[in-house]
Protein backbone atom coordinates (compact mmCIF):
# COMPACT_ATOMS: atom_id res chain seq x y z
CA UNK A 1 0.00 0.00 0.00
CA UNK A 2 1.34 3.19 -0.96
CA UNK A 3 1.73 5.76 1.54
CA UNK A 4 -1.59 7.97 2.50
CA UNK A 5 -0.53 11.24 3.36
CA UNK A 6 -0.56 12.43 6.85
CA UNK A 7 -3.55 14.95 6.22
CA UNK A 8 -6.01 11.70 4.70
CA UNK A 9 -5.29 10.05 7.83
CA UNK A 10 -6.29 12.34 10.49
CA UNK A 11 -9.75 12.94 11.57
CA UNK A 12 -11.33 16.17 12.60
CA UNK A 13 -13.32 15.02 15.04
CA UNK A 14 -9.74 14.17 16.88
CA UNK A 15 -7.72 17.08 15.29
CA UNK A 16 -10.02 20.35 16.43
CA UNK A 17 -10.27 19.65 20.31
CA UNK A 18 -7.11 18.56 20.32
CA UNK A 19 -5.50 21.60 19.87
CA UNK A 20 -6.40 22.88 22.82
CA UNK A 21 -5.35 21.02 25.80
CA UNK A 22 -8.13 22.16 28.64
CA UNK A 23 -10.99 21.07 26.07
CA UNK A 24 -9.28 17.73 25.04
CA UNK A 25 -8.56 17.34 28.74
CA UNK A 26 -12.47 17.88 28.63
CA UNK A 27 -13.41 15.62 26.28
CA UNK A 28 -11.49 12.59 27.68
CA UNK A 29 -12.91 12.76 30.73
CA UNK A 30 -16.36 13.50 29.11
CA UNK A 31 -16.28 10.25 26.77
CA UNK A 32 -14.60 8.14 29.79
CA UNK A 33 -17.69 8.94 32.09
CA UNK A 34 -20.09 7.68 28.94
CA UNK A 35 -18.37 4.70 28.44
CA UNK A 36 -18.33 3.33 32.42
CA UNK A 37 -21.72 4.70 33.00
CA UNK A 38 -23.34 1.51 31.77
CA UNK A 39 -24.47 -0.88 33.98
CA UNK A 40 -22.49 0.45 36.89
CA UNK A 41 -25.88 0.85 39.15
CA UNK A 42 -27.59 -2.49 37.67
CA UNK A 43 -25.18 -4.90 37.77
CA UNK A 44 -25.32 -7.09 41.03
CA UNK A 45 -22.26 -7.46 42.80
CA UNK A 46 -19.89 -9.47 40.91
CA UNK A 47 -18.74 -12.74 43.31
CA UNK A 48 -16.47 -13.50 44.23
CA UNK A 49 -13.94 -10.21 44.77
CA UNK A 50 -16.27 -7.65 44.21
CA UNK A 51 -18.12 -8.85 46.68
CA UNK A 52 -15.81 -9.76 49.48
CA UNK A 53 -14.45 -6.11 49.19
CA UNK A 54 -17.77 -4.35 49.60
CA UNK A 55 -18.96 -6.76 52.48
CA UNK A 56 -15.53 -6.33 54.37
CA UNK A 57 -16.34 -2.34 53.89
CA UNK A 58 -20.02 -2.96 55.06
CA UNK A 59 -18.14 -4.32 58.05
CA UNK A 60 -16.67 -1.66 58.95
CA UNK A 61 -19.34 0.48 59.00
CA UNK A 62 -21.40 -1.99 61.21
CA UNK A 63 -18.56 -2.65 63.63
CA UNK A 64 -17.09 1.30 63.73
CA UNK A 65 -13.61 -0.19 63.21
CA UNK A 66 -12.27 1.24 60.53
CA UNK A 67 -8.49 -0.08 60.90
CA UNK A 68 -8.98 -3.59 60.78
CA UNK A 69 -10.36 -5.76 58.06
CA UNK A 70 -12.58 -8.50 58.16
CA UNK A 71 -15.48 -11.06 56.16
CA UNK A 72 -17.59 -12.08 58.66
CA UNK A 73 -15.72 -13.63 61.37
CA UNK A 74 -12.30 -13.86 59.34
CA UNK A 75 -9.28 -10.90 59.17
CA UNK A 76 -8.95 -10.41 55.87
CA UNK A 77 -5.45 -9.26 55.47
CA UNK A 78 -4.81 -9.89 51.85
CA UNK A 79 -5.08 -6.18 50.40
CA UNK A 80 -4.32 -3.00 52.57
CA UNK A 81 -7.04 -0.45 54.05
CA UNK A 82 -6.85 1.62 51.24
CA UNK A 83 -9.81 0.87 48.87
CA UNK A 84 -11.73 0.50 51.77
CA UNK A 85 -11.74 3.58 53.23
CA UNK A 86 -12.41 4.55 49.71
CA UNK A 87 -15.32 2.75 49.88
CA UNK A 88 -16.59 3.76 53.10
CA UNK A 89 -16.58 7.62 52.64
CA UNK A 90 -18.09 6.96 49.41
CA UNK A 91 -20.96 4.85 51.14
CA UNK A 92 -21.48 7.21 53.71
CA UNK A 93 -23.68 9.54 52.52
CA UNK A 94 -26.14 6.81 51.09
CA UNK A 95 -26.49 4.83 53.78
CA UNK A 96 -23.25 3.26 55.07
CA UNK A 97 -23.76 -0.30 55.57
CA UNK A 98 -26.88 -0.14 53.97
CA UNK A 99 -25.95 1.62 51.02
CA UNK A 100 -26.52 -0.16 47.51
CA UNK A 101 -24.21 -1.59 45.36
CA UNK A 102 -23.08 1.12 43.12
CA UNK A 103 -22.07 3.30 45.99
CA UNK A 104 -19.15 0.84 46.82
CA UNK A 105 -17.89 1.46 42.81
CA UNK A 106 -17.87 5.25 42.70
CA UNK A 107 -14.04 4.62 43.79
CA UNK A 108 -13.47 2.77 41.00
CA UNK A 109 -15.46 4.41 38.73
CA UNK A 110 -13.76 7.70 39.36
CA UNK A 111 -10.35 6.48 39.27
CA UNK A 112 -11.29 4.65 35.88
CA UNK A 113 -11.84 8.32 34.63
CA UNK A 114 -8.93 9.97 36.77
CA UNK A 115 -6.39 7.04 34.68
CA UNK A 116 -7.80 7.98 31.64
CA UNK A 117 -6.88 11.92 32.67
CA UNK A 118 -3.63 10.94 34.01
CA UNK A 119 -2.68 9.36 30.79
CA UNK A 120 -3.61 12.29 28.76
CA UNK A 121 -1.42 14.42 30.92
CA UNK A 122 1.55 11.99 30.45
CA UNK A 123 1.17 12.25 27.22
CA UNK A 124 0.81 15.97 27.13
CA UNK A 125 4.66 15.91 28.84
CA UNK A 126 5.77 12.80 26.25
CA UNK A 127 4.45 13.37 22.73
CA UNK A 128 2.45 16.56 22.32
CA UNK A 129 -1.85 17.30 22.49
CA UNK A 130 -2.60 15.46 19.79
CA UNK A 131 -0.87 11.76 20.44
CA UNK A 132 -2.09 12.46 24.06
CA UNK A 133 -6.07 12.97 22.93
CA UNK A 134 -5.60 9.81 20.94
CA UNK A 135 -4.38 7.68 23.47
CA UNK A 136 -6.24 8.82 26.21
CA UNK A 137 -9.10 8.02 24.39
CA UNK A 138 -7.90 4.48 23.33
CA UNK A 139 -7.34 3.74 26.85
CA UNK A 140 -10.92 4.78 28.10
CA UNK A 141 -12.34 2.24 25.77
CA UNK A 142 -10.18 -0.62 26.35
CA UNK A 143 -12.04 -3.52 28.01
CA UNK A 144 -10.30 -4.50 31.08
CA UNK A 145 -10.45 -0.61 31.93
CA UNK A 146 -14.25 -0.85 31.35
CA UNK A 147 -14.48 -3.90 33.35
CA UNK A 148 -12.60 -2.68 36.64
CA UNK A 149 -14.30 0.34 36.26
CA UNK A 150 -17.16 -1.11 36.74
CA UNK A 151 -16.02 -3.23 39.84
CA UNK A 152 -15.80 -2.27 43.90
CA UNK A 153 -12.17 -3.43 43.96
CA UNK A 154 -8.50 -1.95 43.95
CA UNK A 155 -7.29 -2.02 40.24
CA UNK A 156 -9.04 1.02 38.73
CA UNK A 157 -7.90 2.91 41.81
CA UNK A 158 -4.72 1.09 41.54
CA UNK A 159 -4.62 2.44 38.19
CA UNK A 160 -4.90 6.09 38.56
CA UNK A 161 -2.23 6.57 40.87
CA UNK A 162 0.34 4.65 38.90
CA UNK A 163 -0.18 6.53 36.05
CA UNK A 164 -0.44 10.13 37.78
CA UNK A 165 2.70 9.13 39.24
CA UNK A 166 4.43 7.57 35.98
CA UNK A 167 2.84 11.28 34.23
CA UNK A 168 5.12 12.87 36.65
CA UNK A 169 7.88 11.20 36.09
CA UNK A 170 7.40 11.65 32.38
CA UNK A 171 7.58 15.32 33.54
CA UNK A 172 10.85 14.87 35.11
CA UNK A 173 12.44 12.50 32.32
CA UNK A 174 11.06 15.16 29.55
CA UNK A 175 12.24 18.40 31.18
CA UNK A 176 13.97 20.59 29.00
CA UNK A 177 13.27 18.33 25.81
CA UNK A 178 10.92 19.83 23.04
CA UNK A 179 7.32 17.85 22.69
CA UNK A 180 8.92 16.96 18.75
CA UNK A 181 12.39 15.31 20.05
CA UNK A 182 14.22 13.94 17.72
CA UNK A 183 17.71 13.33 19.04
CA UNK A 184 19.17 9.59 18.90
CA UNK A 185 20.51 8.60 21.76
CA UNK A 186 19.69 8.58 25.46
CA UNK A 187 20.55 11.42 27.54
CA UNK A 188 19.54 12.95 30.88
CA UNK A 189 16.94 15.70 30.99
CA UNK A 190 18.65 18.70 29.53
CA UNK A 191 16.59 20.55 33.10
CA UNK A 192 18.75 19.16 36.35
CA UNK A 193 16.12 21.46 38.37
CA UNK A 194 14.14 19.43 40.52
CA UNK A 195 10.47 19.12 39.53
CA UNK A 196 8.21 21.83 41.76
CA UNK A 197 7.30 20.74 45.28
CA UNK A 198 3.71 19.66 44.57
CA UNK A 199 4.90 17.78 41.61
CA UNK A 200 7.73 16.24 43.25
CA UNK A 201 5.45 15.23 46.19
CA UNK A 202 2.59 14.29 44.44
CA UNK A 203 4.69 11.49 42.94
CA UNK A 204 5.80 9.92 46.34
CA UNK A 205 2.31 10.60 47.54
CA UNK A 206 0.92 8.57 44.86
CA UNK A 207 3.01 6.14 45.56
CA UNK A 208 2.28 5.65 49.22
CA UNK A 209 -1.70 6.15 48.20
CA UNK A 210 -0.80 3.06 45.78
CA UNK A 211 0.64 1.16 48.59
CA UNK A 212 -2.53 1.31 50.51
CA UNK A 213 -4.31 0.55 48.07
CA UNK A 214 -2.64 -3.07 46.61
CA UNK A 215 0.84 -3.06 48.65
CA UNK A 216 3.58 -2.94 46.35
CA UNK A 217 2.74 -3.25 42.89
CA UNK A 218 2.87 0.34 42.08
CA UNK A 219 6.62 0.50 43.48
CA UNK A 220 7.58 -1.95 41.02
CA UNK A 221 6.23 -0.87 38.28
CA UNK A 222 7.28 2.61 38.43
CA UNK A 223 10.53 1.63 40.34
CA UNK A 224 11.49 -0.56 37.43
CA UNK A 225 10.98 2.69 34.82
CA UNK A 226 12.77 5.04 36.70
CA UNK A 227 16.04 2.46 37.60
CA UNK A 228 15.73 1.89 33.46
CA UNK A 229 15.68 5.51 32.65
CA UNK A 230 18.54 5.89 35.18
CA UNK A 231 20.40 3.14 33.31
CA UNK A 232 19.25 4.35 29.71
CA UNK A 233 20.71 7.94 30.73
CA UNK A 234 23.50 6.96 32.48
CA UNK A 235 22.26 9.67 35.06
CA UNK A 236 20.51 10.23 38.82
CA UNK A 237 19.13 13.43 37.06
CA UNK A 238 15.99 11.27 36.67
CA UNK A 239 15.82 10.82 40.24
CA UNK A 240 16.94 14.03 41.69
CA UNK A 241 14.38 15.71 39.98
CA UNK A 242 11.73 14.59 42.49
CA UNK A 243 13.63 15.59 45.55
CA UNK A 244 13.56 11.54 46.72
CA UNK A 245 14.56 12.46 50.06
CA UNK A 246 11.39 14.84 51.13
CA UNK A 247 9.51 12.72 49.21
CA UNK A 248 10.49 9.87 50.90
CA UNK A 249 9.55 11.18 54.22
CA UNK A 250 5.87 12.05 52.70
CA UNK A 251 5.62 8.44 51.64
CA UNK A 252 6.64 7.11 54.41
CA UNK A 253 3.74 9.90 56.43
CA UNK A 254 0.82 8.17 54.11
CA UNK A 255 1.91 4.37 54.75
CA UNK A 256 3.12 4.60 58.10
CA UNK A 257 0.38 5.27 60.30
CA UNK A 258 -1.95 2.53 59.22
CA UNK A 259 0.65 -0.43 58.43
CA UNK A 260 2.29 0.42 62.73
CA UNK A 261 -1.79 0.32 63.61
CA UNK A 262 -2.16 -3.21 61.98
CA UNK A 263 0.98 -4.28 63.17
CA UNK A 264 -0.11 -3.89 66.61
CA UNK A 265 -3.42 -4.64 66.35
CA UNK A 266 -3.01 -8.15 64.78
CA UNK A 267 0.28 -8.90 66.45
CA UNK A 268 2.17 -9.07 63.00
CA UNK A 269 -0.51 -11.33 61.88
CA UNK A 270 -1.49 -8.78 58.26
CA UNK A 271 2.56 -8.92 57.11
CA UNK A 272 2.05 -12.77 57.83
CA UNK A 273 -1.06 -13.14 55.63
CA UNK A 274 -0.28 -10.28 53.15
CA UNK A 275 3.27 -11.11 52.22
CA UNK A 276 3.77 -15.14 53.57
CA UNK A 277 -0.05 -16.32 52.04
CA UNK A 278 -0.75 -13.84 49.40
CA UNK A 279 2.51 -12.10 47.66
CA UNK A 280 5.01 -15.01 48.04
CA UNK A 281 2.27 -17.39 47.46
CA UNK A 282 1.60 -15.71 44.03
CA UNK A 283 4.90 -15.63 42.99
CA UNK A 284 5.83 -19.19 44.03
CA UNK A 285 2.90 -21.01 42.82
CA UNK A 286 -0.34 -20.34 40.39
CA UNK A 287 -2.52 -19.25 43.14
CA UNK A 288 -6.05 -20.50 43.56
CA UNK A 289 -6.02 -21.89 40.42
CA UNK A 290 -5.14 -18.92 38.75
CA UNK A 291 -1.40 -20.25 37.37
CA UNK A 292 -0.32 -19.89 33.73
CA UNK A 293 2.75 -20.21 31.98
CA UNK A 294 4.62 -17.29 30.66
CA UNK A 295 3.27 -15.64 27.46
CA UNK A 296 -0.16 -15.78 28.69
CA UNK A 297 -1.02 -12.21 29.02
CA UNK A 298 0.54 -11.64 25.34
CA UNK A 299 -1.80 -13.82 24.04
CA UNK A 300 -4.83 -12.08 26.06
CA UNK A 301 -3.73 -8.77 24.87
CA UNK A 302 -5.94 -8.31 21.92
CA UNK A 303 -9.11 -9.08 23.88
CA UNK A 304 -8.12 -7.80 26.97
CA UNK A 305 -6.62 -4.23 25.54
CA UNK A 306 -9.53 -4.46 22.69
CA UNK A 307 -9.93 -1.67 20.86
CA UNK A 308 -6.57 -0.41 21.63
CA UNK A 309 -4.42 -3.54 20.62
CA UNK A 310 -4.59 -2.82 16.63
CA UNK A 311 -3.31 0.60 16.66
CA UNK A 312 -0.40 -0.89 19.07
CA UNK A 313 0.72 -2.89 15.99
CA UNK A 314 0.62 -0.19 13.47
CA UNK A 315 2.71 1.33 16.53
CA UNK A 316 5.51 -1.42 16.20
CA UNK A 317 7.49 -0.01 13.39
CA UNK A 318 7.90 3.60 15.02
CA UNK A 319 8.74 1.65 18.53
CA UNK A 320 11.47 -0.67 16.68
CA UNK A 321 12.85 2.22 14.79
CA UNK A 322 12.56 5.38 17.25
CA UNK A 323 12.96 3.40 20.70
CA UNK A 324 16.13 5.62 21.49
CA UNK A 325 14.04 8.53 21.27
CA UNK A 326 13.11 9.70 25.28
CA UNK A 327 9.49 10.05 24.34
CA UNK A 328 8.85 6.55 22.94
CA UNK A 329 11.90 5.06 25.17
CA UNK A 330 9.87 5.89 28.46
CA UNK A 331 6.67 4.38 27.59
CA UNK A 332 8.77 1.17 26.81
CA UNK A 333 10.66 0.73 29.69
CA UNK A 334 7.00 1.67 31.56
CA UNK A 335 6.15 -1.65 29.75
CA UNK A 336 8.94 -4.24 29.09
CA UNK A 337 10.54 -4.55 32.86
CA UNK A 338 7.34 -4.74 34.46
CA UNK A 339 5.34 -6.90 31.84
CA UNK A 340 8.67 -9.68 32.32
CA UNK A 341 7.96 -9.78 35.71
CA UNK A 342 4.27 -10.36 35.60
CA UNK A 343 4.61 -13.54 32.81
CA UNK A 344 7.22 -14.67 35.05
CA UNK A 345 5.40 -14.89 37.88
CA UNK A 346 2.97 -18.00 37.98
CA UNK A 347 -0.30 -16.41 39.30
CA UNK A 348 -1.62 -14.23 36.38
CA UNK A 349 -5.28 -12.49 36.63
CA UNK A 350 -5.69 -9.90 33.59
CA UNK A 351 -5.91 -7.00 35.44
CA UNK A 352 -2.65 -7.64 37.20
CA UNK A 353 -1.16 -6.20 33.71
CA UNK A 354 -3.46 -3.29 33.99
CA UNK A 355 -1.16 -1.06 34.82
CA UNK A 356 0.98 -1.06 31.69
CA UNK A 357 -1.87 -0.52 29.51
CA UNK A 358 -1.58 3.60 29.27
CA UNK A 359 1.79 3.32 27.96
CA UNK A 360 0.69 0.91 25.51
CA UNK A 361 -2.39 3.65 24.69
CA UNK A 362 0.27 6.64 24.35
CA UNK A 363 2.36 4.98 21.68
CA UNK A 364 -0.20 4.03 19.77
CA UNK A 365 -1.35 7.37 19.85
CA UNK A 366 2.02 9.30 19.24
CA UNK A 367 2.50 6.60 16.21
CA UNK A 368 -0.83 7.74 14.76
CA UNK A 369 -0.35 11.55 15.94
CA UNK A 370 3.06 11.46 13.76
CA UNK A 371 2.25 9.13 10.65
CA UNK A 372 5.01 6.93 12.01
CA UNK A 373 2.53 3.59 11.68
CA UNK A 374 2.63 0.26 9.74
CA UNK A 375 1.31 1.28 5.98
CA UNK A 376 1.96 -2.61 4.35
CA UNK A 377 -1.40 -3.35 3.24
CA UNK A 378 -1.72 -7.12 3.37
CA UNK A 379 -0.44 -6.58 6.97
CA UNK A 380 -3.30 -4.09 7.62
CA UNK A 381 -5.52 -5.99 6.38
CA UNK A 382 -4.94 -8.83 8.68
CA UNK A 383 -5.08 -6.43 11.88
CA UNK A 384 -7.92 -4.99 10.48
CA UNK A 385 -9.67 -8.41 10.46
CA UNK A 386 -8.26 -9.17 13.97
CA UNK A 387 -9.67 -6.29 14.98
CA UNK A 388 -13.11 -7.12 14.03
CA UNK A 389 -13.27 -10.50 15.52
CA UNK A 390 -13.67 -8.91 19.27
CA UNK A 391 -16.93 -6.64 18.75
CA UNK A 392 -18.37 -9.24 16.43
CA UNK A 393 -17.33 -12.07 19.13
CA UNK A 394 -18.97 -9.85 22.06
CA UNK A 395 -21.43 -8.61 20.10
CA UNK A 396 -22.64 -12.47 19.39
CA UNK A 397 -22.20 -12.95 23.13
CA UNK A 398 -24.42 -9.89 24.24
CA UNK A 399 -27.59 -12.19 22.21
CA UNK A 400 -26.51 -16.03 23.05
CA UNK A 401 -25.69 -15.65 26.69
CA UNK A 402 -29.01 -14.17 27.69
CA UNK A 403 -30.88 -17.11 25.41
CA UNK A 404 -28.67 -19.54 26.57
CA UNK A 405 -29.81 -19.15 30.49
CA UNK A 406 -33.33 -17.37 30.13
CA UNK A 407 -34.43 -18.65 26.76
CA UNK A 408 -35.09 -14.82 26.28
CA UNK A 409 -33.24 -11.49 24.98
CA UNK A 410 -33.27 -8.20 27.01
CA UNK A 411 -35.24 -5.52 25.53
CA UNK A 412 -32.38 -3.39 23.63
CA UNK A 413 -29.36 -5.51 23.59
CA UNK A 414 -29.69 -6.90 20.30
CA UNK A 415 -30.06 -3.71 18.86
CA UNK A 416 -27.15 -2.43 20.86
CA UNK A 417 -24.86 -5.67 20.11
CA UNK A 418 -25.58 -5.49 16.11
CA UNK A 419 -25.22 -1.57 15.97
CA UNK A 420 -21.53 -2.13 17.94
CA UNK A 421 -20.67 -4.60 15.64
CA UNK A 422 -21.24 -2.72 12.72
CA UNK A 423 -19.26 -0.06 14.16
CA UNK A 424 -16.63 -2.15 15.12
CA UNK A 425 -16.47 -3.87 11.31
CA UNK A 426 -16.29 -0.14 9.94
CA UNK A 427 -13.49 1.03 12.43
CA UNK A 428 -11.83 -1.77 10.70
CA UNK A 429 -12.03 -0.96 7.15
CA UNK A 430 -11.04 2.59 8.31
CA UNK A 431 -8.30 0.74 9.41
CA UNK A 432 -7.55 -1.40 6.26
CA UNK A 433 -7.82 1.97 4.07
CA UNK A 434 -5.32 3.77 6.75
CA UNK A 435 -7.61 6.15 7.81
CA UNK A 436 -6.09 5.72 11.72
CA UNK A 437 -8.23 8.15 13.34
CA UNK A 438 -11.04 7.68 11.80
CA UNK A 439 -10.51 4.39 12.96
CA UNK A 440 -10.10 5.45 16.76
CA UNK A 441 -13.50 7.55 16.90
CA UNK A 442 -15.76 4.22 14.97
CA UNK A 443 -13.66 1.59 17.54
CA UNK A 444 -14.78 4.04 20.90
CA UNK A 445 -18.26 4.34 19.66
CA UNK A 446 -17.95 0.46 18.76
CA UNK A 447 -16.83 0.04 22.53
CA UNK A 448 -19.70 2.58 23.71
CA UNK A 449 -22.58 0.52 22.26
CA UNK A 450 -20.87 -2.75 23.51
CA UNK A 451 -20.92 -1.46 27.04
CA UNK A 452 -24.45 -0.30 26.87
CA UNK A 453 -25.83 -3.71 25.12
CA UNK A 454 -23.33 -5.77 27.98
CA UNK A 455 -23.75 -3.93 30.70
CA UNK A 456 -26.80 -2.13 30.73
CA UNK A 457 -29.11 -3.98 28.68
CA UNK A 458 -28.40 -7.18 28.81
CA UNK A 459 -26.96 -8.68 31.66
CA UNK A 460 -28.01 -6.83 34.58
CA UNK A 461 -31.93 -8.10 33.50
CA UNK A 462 -30.67 -11.72 33.85
CA UNK A 463 -32.26 -13.06 36.70
CA UNK A 464 -29.60 -15.95 36.40
CA UNK A 465 -27.13 -14.75 37.92
CA UNK A 466 -28.61 -12.98 40.78
CA UNK A 467 -28.90 -16.28 42.71
CA UNK A 468 -27.77 -15.21 45.92
CA UNK A 469 -30.05 -11.57 45.90
CA UNK A 470 -32.96 -13.75 44.58
CA UNK A 471 -32.30 -16.40 47.34
CA UNK A 472 -32.26 -14.03 50.09
CA UNK A 473 -35.47 -12.65 48.86
CA UNK A 474 -37.11 -15.65 48.64
CA UNK A 475 -36.01 -17.20 52.36
CA UNK A 476 -38.12 -13.50 53.78
CA UNK A 477 -40.68 -14.42 51.69
CA UNK A 478 -41.50 -17.73 52.37
CA UNK A 479 -40.15 -18.28 55.46
CA UNK A 480 -42.98 -18.86 58.82
CA UNK A 481 -41.36 -15.56 60.71
CA UNK A 482 -39.96 -12.28 59.58
CA UNK A 483 -36.44 -11.13 59.46
CA UNK A 484 -34.96 -15.07 59.53
CA UNK A 485 -31.40 -15.65 60.10
CA UNK A 486 -29.83 -17.34 57.28
CA UNK A 487 -27.48 -20.59 57.14
CA UNK A 488 -26.21 -21.56 54.11
CA UNK A 489 -24.28 -24.88 52.08
CA UNK A 490 -23.41 -25.62 48.88
CA UNK A 491 -23.99 -22.28 47.68
CA UNK A 492 -21.99 -20.03 49.79
CA UNK A 493 -20.96 -17.17 47.37
CA UNK A 494 -19.95 -13.83 49.53
CA UNK A 495 -22.63 -11.88 47.36
CA UNK A 496 -24.74 -13.87 50.01
CA UNK A 497 -23.52 -12.51 52.79
CA UNK A 498 -23.49 -9.07 51.22
CA UNK A 499 -27.35 -10.05 50.81
CA UNK A 500 -28.67 -11.48 53.69
CA UNK A 501 -26.10 -10.01 56.41
CA UNK A 502 -23.16 -10.13 58.03
CA UNK A 503 -24.31 -13.25 60.14
CA UNK A 504 -25.45 -15.63 57.66
CA UNK A 505 -23.82 -19.00 58.26
CA UNK A 506 -21.51 -20.58 55.64
CA UNK A 507 -21.08 -24.18 56.20
CA UNK A 508 -21.59 -27.99 55.69
CA UNK A 509 -24.83 -30.04 55.36
CA UNK A 510 -23.95 -30.92 59.25
CA UNK A 511 -23.60 -26.92 60.01
CA UNK A 512 -27.39 -25.75 58.59
CA UNK A 513 -28.85 -28.76 60.18
CA UNK A 514 -27.25 -27.97 63.83
CA UNK A 515 -28.05 -24.54 63.09
CA UNK A 516 -32.21 -24.93 62.02
CA UNK A 517 -32.17 -26.90 65.52
CA UNK A 518 -31.29 -23.88 67.67
CA UNK A 519 -34.07 -21.71 68.48
CA UNK A 520 -35.57 -18.65 66.68
CA UNK A 521 -36.32 -17.64 63.27
CA UNK A 522 -34.49 -19.93 61.26
CA UNK A 523 -34.06 -20.57 57.73
CA UNK A 524 -31.68 -23.25 55.46
CA UNK A 525 -30.48 -22.85 52.21
CA UNK A 526 -29.40 -26.25 50.96
CA UNK A 527 -28.13 -26.59 46.94
CA UNK A 528 -29.47 -29.59 45.27
CA UNK A 529 -26.00 -31.49 45.57
CA UNK A 530 -25.76 -31.36 49.01
CA UNK A 531 -29.76 -32.28 49.41
CA UNK A 532 -29.20 -35.61 50.39
CA UNK A 533 -26.50 -35.04 52.82
CA UNK A 534 -27.93 -32.71 54.42
CA UNK A 535 -31.46 -34.60 54.98
CA UNK A 536 -29.27 -37.19 56.59
CA UNK A 537 -27.59 -34.86 58.85
CA UNK A 538 -31.32 -33.77 60.23
CA UNK A 539 -32.59 -36.97 60.65
CA UNK A 540 -29.73 -37.34 62.81
CA UNK A 541 -29.93 -34.63 64.85
CA UNK A 542 -33.88 -35.71 65.13
CA UNK A 543 -34.92 -32.75 63.16
CA UNK A 544 -38.21 -32.89 60.91
CA UNK A 545 -37.49 -30.11 57.73
CA UNK A 546 -39.81 -28.51 55.31
CA UNK A 547 -39.16 -27.30 51.97
CA UNK A 548 -40.10 -23.89 51.82
CA UNK A 549 -39.22 -23.22 47.98
CA UNK A 550 -36.18 -22.79 46.06
CA UNK A 551 -34.60 -20.71 43.49
CA UNK A 552 -32.65 -21.81 40.07
CA UNK A 553 -29.72 -19.73 38.68
CA UNK A 554 -26.52 -20.21 37.38
CA UNK A 555 -23.07 -20.01 39.32
CA UNK A 556 -20.84 -18.23 37.15
CA UNK A 557 -18.10 -18.19 39.35
CA UNK A 558 -18.04 -22.21 39.16
CA UNK A 559 -19.61 -22.32 35.82
CA UNK A 560 -22.69 -24.55 36.83
CA UNK A 561 -26.58 -24.41 37.40
CA UNK A 562 -27.22 -24.23 40.66
CA UNK A 563 -30.68 -24.94 42.70
CA UNK A 564 -30.87 -23.50 46.01
CA UNK A 565 -33.79 -24.92 48.63
CA UNK A 566 -35.35 -22.98 51.44
CA UNK A 567 -35.91 -25.53 54.52
CA UNK A 568 -37.39 -24.50 57.83
CA UNK A 569 -37.93 -27.12 60.43
CA UNK A 570 -41.47 -28.50 61.22
CA UNK A 571 -41.68 -27.13 64.60
CA UNK A 572 -40.77 -23.22 63.45
CA UNK A 573 -43.89 -23.68 60.59
CA UNK A 574 -46.19 -24.56 63.20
Amino acid sequence: MSEAPLDARRSRLIGWPSRFAPLAGLITILVAIILFLPGLTTLPPIDRDEARFVQATKQMHESGDFVDIHFQSETRYKKPVGIYWLQAAATAPFGGADAPIWAYRIPSAVGAVLAVLATYLAGLSLFGRRAAFIGSLLMSATILLGVEARLAKTDAVLLALTVFAQAIMARAWMGGRGETEESVGLTAPPSREPLSWPLALGFWIALGAGILVKGPVIVMVCGLTLISLMIGSRSFVPLLRLRPLPGLVAMLVVTLPWFVAITLLSDGAFFGDSVGHDLLAKVASGQESHGAPPGTYLGLLFATAWPLTPFVLLALPMMVRQWRHPDIFFCLVWIVPAWLVFEAVPTKLPHYVLPLYPAFALLAGAAIARGAVLTRTSLRIIIGLLAATVPVVVAIGIVVLPLYLEKRLPAGADVAAVAAAVMGLLAARALMRGRDERAVAASILSAALLYVGAFQLAFPGLDAIRVSERVVAEAEKVSSCPNPELAATGYTEPSLVFFGGTDVVLGSSEDVAKFLAEPGCRVGLVEARRDAEFHASAAADGLTVVRRGDVSGYNYSRGRPVTVGIYETVPAAQ
